[in-house]
Order: structure tokens, then sequence, then C-alpha cells
């Protein structure tokens, strides 16, 4: 007998138990989804772990995403990507978590963060430590940006001195 089912007959002979249904499951592309506690977050609450249960998540990827959430503020999870993460983000919104997930590719995005920032394909190439090459062929659509490079392209817009700061070395 294992130790779970040790368990189950002990708590069996003081309560009624009943087995918990097991998660809806999925199959295909997923959707990495990440969370944060908001205001109200109360890492107790069974509700959220049944909405995440609902969306497809097994109890135990549940339990420990709320867990992290608790530990750290926030927490990565994948999710189906046919799931209405549109109603699943709502519903954990009115529980006090904060889902989002990756913006969808824009194959213009790249050349209109240069422009922007009024910076020559060299410029931006050199702060981003890639080959100015590779820059061109992005922003002419022969190649596409791998998820890390239109990551600090999209942060080094939103906030350049931050990525100076981090990718540039002062000289003086």
């Amino acid at each position: 007998m294992s130790m779970n089912s040790a368990l189950k007959a002990r708590l069996a002979a003081r309560v009624p138990v009943r087995d918990a249904a097991p998660p809806p499951s999925f199959s295909g592309a997923a959707v990495a989804l990440v969370l944060r506690p908001a205001e109200g977050f109360d890492r107790s609450r069974v509700s959220v772990v049944g909405r995440l249960r609902a969306a497809g998540l097994s109890l135990q990827a549940a339990h420990a995403v709320i867990t992290r959430l608790a530990e750290s503020g926030i927490a990565v999870t994948a999710i189906a990507e046919d799931a209405d993460i549109p109603a699943l983000a709502r519903d954990l919104a009115a529980l006090g978590v904060i889902a989002a997930r990756a913006r969808p590719r824009d194959d213009a995005e790249i050349a209109a963060i240069r422009a922007r920032h009024r910076l020559s394909q060299r410029e931006f190439a050199a702060l981003l430590g890639i080959d100015p090459d590779t820059l061109r062929n992005w922003e002419q659509g022969r190649n596409r940006p791998d998820p890390a490079a239109l990551s600090l392209a999209r942060v080094f817009d939103a906030a350049p001195r931050v990525v100076t700061e981090a990718v540039l070395m002062r000289l003086a």
C-alpha cells in the first residue's frame, strides 16, 4: 500500500473521502503563462487551484504554481493553446492572480524599434550584440529573430538605459 493510499484509508475512516476528478488533458501546442500575485492574493484559495485544474493542469502542478507564486511572486506554467486564455485570465484576476503571456511576433517590430530610437542598423546591431547582417536579414524578412533577441529589443524599446547599462561596458 502506497503512502498516499494509506493516508487516504486513515482519512476515510474518519470522514468521507472522494477521489478528485482527473484534470482535463490536452495535446498539441502549449502557451507559457506567467502568473503574478495581485492585491488580495491568498495562496490558500482552493478556487485558484480549481481554476488551474479546469485549464488542464494536474492537481500537483496547480499546487506548485500557487506555492511558487507565494514564495517568489512569479510562476510560469503551460496552458493548452486552444484553451480560452482570456477567460482564464479574467477568472484568475478575480481570484487575485495576474496572468500574462508572450506578445505575438510582429515581423516589422525590430525595424520599428530601431526607427523609434533613430539608430542605424550598425548601431542597433551593436547594442543587441549581433552582426549587422543578421539585423538586416530580420528587417528584410529573410530570417526571424529568436525569442530572446526579440525580448531584448523590446526591453531596449521600453527602457534603453537599462539595456545599455546591462549589455555595454563603460570605458571610463
